[in-house]
C-alpha cells in the first residue's frame, strides 16, 4: 500500500466503524417506522441518512472513479439534488445488505490507489482532484452520521435511551 494512502484507510476504517456501531443500535432500538421517522418534512430521516451513504458510494465508484458496475439496480434517488425523503427507507437489514456490498468494494478501491492517483483532476473540466473526492467521501460519511445522531436524539424520550 502507498504510504500516502495509509491515513486515509485508517479514516475510512474508522468512519465504517462508525456507521457499523450506528446501525447496530438503531437494529437494536428503531422499529421501522422510527427509522424513518422526520421530525419535518424537509428533514431525512434515519433510513434515509443511511441509505444516502450507500448510494454515495455506489455513485462516486461509478461515476467519479470509474471503477465498478452499479451495486444498485434502481436509479440512486437519494443522489438525486433536491430530493426529499419519501419514507421508503425503512428497512434496516435492507439497508446493511447494500451497505455490505458497496462499502468492502471502497475499502479495497481505496487501499489500491496512490499519492499519483490523489493527485488526478476528476475530469469533466471540473477542477477538483481524486484527493478532494476521497476526502468529500470522508466528510459526507461524518455529516450523515451526525445527522442521524441528531435525530436519534430528536426521537421520542422512551427511544433516545
Amino acid at each position: 500500500m502507498d504510504p500516502a494512502i495509509k491515513h486515509w484507510l485508517g479514516l475510512w476504517d474508522y468512519l465504517d466503524g462508525n456507521f457499523w456501531s450506528f446501525w447496530r443500535w438503531a437494529a437494536a432500538h428503531l422499529r421501522p417506522e422510527e427509522v424513518s421517522w422526520q421530525p419535518t418534512p424537509q428533514v431525512a430521516s434515519i433510513g434515509w441518512n443511511l441509505q444516502h451513504l450507500g448510494e454515495m458510494l455506489d455513485y462516486y465508484l461509478v461515476h467519479v472513479f470509474a471503477h465498478a458496475k452499479q451495486v444498485q439496480r434502481s436509479p440512486l434517488a437519494t443522489m438525486r439534488s433536491g430530493s426529499l425523503d419519501d419514507g421508503r427507507h425503512r428497512d434496516l437489514q435492507a439497508i446493511a445488505a447494500y451497505h455490505k456490498q458497496v462499502r468492502p468494494v471502497y475499502r479495497t478501491f481505496l487501499s489500491k490507489l496512490t499519492a499519483t492517483d490523489l493527485d488526478r483532476p476528476l475530469g469533466g473540466g471540473r477542477t477538483h482532484t481524486w484527493g478532494w473526492a476521497v476526502g468529500h467521501i470522508a466528510e459526507h460519511e461524518s455529516y450523515h452520521l451526525g445527522k442521524c445522531m441528531l435525530l436519534r436524539n430528536l426521537l421520542p424520550e422512551r427511544l433516545a435511551s
